[in-house]
C-alpha cells in the first residue's frame, strides 16, 4: 500500500485503482503474501511449472494438459520402460522447489476499482488471508504475529514480505533497469 500511488488519485464510490508509480517496480510493490515465506500451505492448483519446451504439447494458464507422456498409448508407455501405464494420467515429472534455497514465485496482480470496493473498512480488518483487504499491509521484519496488530494509521498487516525478493533480488533488479536506462542515454548522446 505504501509503495502505491495516492488512493486519491483514482477515487471513486470508495474504491480505488492501484497503481504503481513509474519509479517503482511491480516486484517490491507487490512483495508481499498472506503466508509467511516459506510457505507451508499446499496450493498446487495455483503453483506455477517450469518444462522443458520439447515435453509440454500444449499448456493452458498454471496446468499442463497435454505432455509427451500423457500421449502415450498403452502399448508405447509400457514398451518405454521408464513409465507405468495408468488408466487415469497422472504426472509425475514434478520436483517441489525449496522457496528459500531455489526458486519461489510471487503472484503480482493488478487489481481495478471494482475489485477494491470498500477497501478502508476491509483493510482495517485483521485478516490473513486471500480475501478481503486486496493491498498488502505488511507486517515489519522479525514480527511473528500470534494476535492482530494494527498500524498506526488504523488498517490491518495483513501479509509478509519475502526476505529473498527484498534484500537480494529486488536491488539486483533496480541496478539492473538503472544500467539499461544508463546504456539508452549514451546510445542516444552518440547517436545524437
Amino acid at each position: 500500500f505504501d509503495l502505491l500511488e495516492s488512493p486519491r488519485k483514482t477515487a471513486e464510490a470508495g474504491a480505488f485503482t492501484p497503481i504503481v508509480p513509474a519509479d517503482e517496480t511491480f516486484l517490491h510493490t507487490y512483495n508481499c503474501n498472506w503466508e509467511q515465506f516459506p510457505r507451508q500451505n499446499d496450493l498446487s492448483y495455483r503453483r506455477k511449472q517450469i518444462y522443458r519446451a520439447d515435453y509440454v504439447k500444449l499448456h493452458y494458464v498454471h496446468y499442463s494438459t497435454v505432455t509427451t507422456v500423457s500421449q502415450m498409448s498403452e502399448m508405447e508407455t509400457r514398451s518405454s520402460g521408464r513409465e507405468r501405464w495408468m488408466h487415469r494420467y497422472v504426472e509425475k515429472h514434478v520436483h517441489e522447489f525449496d522457496e528459500m534455497k531455489e526458486s519461489t514465485m510471487l503472484h503480482t496482480k493488478t487489481k481495478v476499482a471494482r475489485n477494491m470496493l470498500s477497501w478502508e473498512t476491509r483493510c482495517r480488518r485483521s485478516t490473513l488471508s486471500e480475501v478481503g483487504c486486496h493491498v498488502g499491509f505488511p507486517f515489519p521484519k522479525g514480527v511473528k504475529p500470534t494476535t492482530p496488530i494494527k498500524r498506526n494509521d488504523g488498517y490491518a498487516y495483513n501479509c509478509f514480505l519475502n526476505e529473498k525478493i527484498e534484500d537480494y533480488w529486488w536491488p539486483k533488479l533496480v541496478e539492473a533497469v538503472k544500467r539499461r536506462k544508463e546504456g539508452r542515454s549514451n546510445a542516444a548522446l552518440q547517436n545524437g
